[in-house]
């Protein structure tokens, strides 16, 4: 993302289309000058009562997926008799494991959020779209606002294609609505193309289902290290980009704050969250206990926090989804672009600076100054009040 945007747009879209990845969406809005040439211009048509199948695109990453949920649970209850098949990525299969609101998933490595490229990859795709042009879909939608699913919607031969043209790609598609003013969150905007159907969706609630098998396996992992749920926070220190990481001292403090409470903190850790990790044990006394599994049994683990402490990233999702209160911190990106839709989750965030939105890899300040000016007082601070602990002022001033 760069601090420059291409388009002149209405207020209601300028912040979150300022989300996006400003020289992809170039790029995009120049291919989009040559498909409005070559595709004629489509008329409305009315919508049908009924479906046979619809399908529902979502090609990022896990905290998208989770916002798709609302969107899918809708759609479902809109249109019983139609079945509902989601094409996401391979994660999508164990985060979604045993949904009721969707017939089937269908997954692949999306080239461009995944960023594999590879031959062996893009035959992989390429197998899955046969695969879904043979369903002979009804309805897709688009649930990321983004050109490259609605031109994978097109290749997919569905007969309606719904979806915003933000990113460009309007000429593909069959039904596009105007995009709704004062609208800056992702989830709001996808459940917002559900009033172009005629459903009535005011439950934005994320939701997961929570398997018996990684609920077990984590009851039996507390139980072995004497662990206790009302004393359990996790701490998730890691996310997607350098950029949105918070100092690991300042991690190591808030964990010191709360072992003097009584509470038992546990770090949990991703796939790349190794250094993170390490920095954090380095500047502790004593080893942090770290919990670690497939997606199942951490979306299970965070259910079982009293409090969840994290970032920017899916695990702001997985705690909404579940009703686990967290805490987040967010730096290059608005909150009200990603955050959900959920009373139990409080941000903390540096509001004064003006530099947003963030270019990955080429901040002007040279450093991640949106997460290193949070300091660990305002965390302890939002920990009381999400614990409901009276604050030790000597316990926060040794911080």
């Amino acid at each position: 993302m760069s601090n420059v945007n291409p388009i002149n747009l209405k207020s209601g879209q300028n912040l979150l289309i300022k989300g996006y990845n400003q020289r992809k969406l170039r790029h995009a809005l120049f291919l989009d000058r040559y498909l409005k040439l070559i595709f004629p211009t489509r008329h409305p048509q009315s919508i049908p009562s009924s479906f046979q199948n619809i399908l529902v695109v979502q090609s990022h990453l896990i905290g998208d997926l989770v916002m798709a949920t609302p969107l899918l649970k809708a759609l479902k209850k809109g249109y019983p008799g139609a079945k509902i098949t989601l094409l996401a990525n391979k994660f999508a299969d164990e985060v979604l494991k045993g949904a009721w609101f969707v017939d089937e998933i269908v997954t692949v490595n999306f080239p461009w959020s995944t960023y594999n490229y590879s031959w062996r990859n893009m035959k992989e795709f390429m197998r899955a779209i046969i695969q879904l042009r043979h369903k002979k879909i009804d309805l897709a939608i688009d649930a990321q606002i983004d050109i490259r699913n609605i031109i994978l919607m097109l290749l997919i031969g569905a007969g309606r294609r719904l979806g915003y043209a933000l990113t460009g790609g309007g000429a593909l598609l069959t039904d596009k609505p105007e995009f709704p003013a004062g609208i800056s969150n992702l989830l709001e905007a996808r459940l917002s193309l559900l009033q172009y159907l005629g459903i009535e969706c005011d439950d934005r609630t994320t939701s997961l289902p929570l398997g018996q098998g990684s609920l077990s396996y984590v009851d039996r992992f507390l139980r072995e290290k004497g662990i206790f749920h009302k004393k359990l926070i996790g701490i998730h220190p890691g996310a997607s980009k350098r950029e949105k990481l918070w100092p690991s001292k300042n991690f190591a403090d808030v964990i010191r704050y709360l072992k003097g409470k009584g509470f038992q903190p546990v770090l949990i850790e991703g796939p790349n969250d190794n250094k993170i990790l390490l920095e954090i044990q380095q500047q502790m006394d004593q080893a942090i206990l770290t919990f670690k599994g497939n997606l199942q049994s951490v979306l299970a683990f965070v259910s079982r926090c009293r409090l969840l402490i994290c970032l920017d990233s899916a695990m702001i999702h997985f705690a909404g989804a579940v009703g686990t209160p967290a805490l987040a911190l967010y730096g290059p990106k608005w909150p009200s672009l990603t955050s959900p839709f959920a009373s139990n989750i409080e941000i903390l965030w540096n509001e004064a600076l003006d530099c947003r939105p963030c270019e990955y890899g080429k901040c002007k300040h040279k450093t991640n100054i949106c997460m290193q000016s949070i300091v660990p007082e305002e965390a302890i601070d939002k920990i009381n009040k999400l614990l409901q602990i009276k604050p030790d002022e000597d316990a926060i001033s040794k911080v």
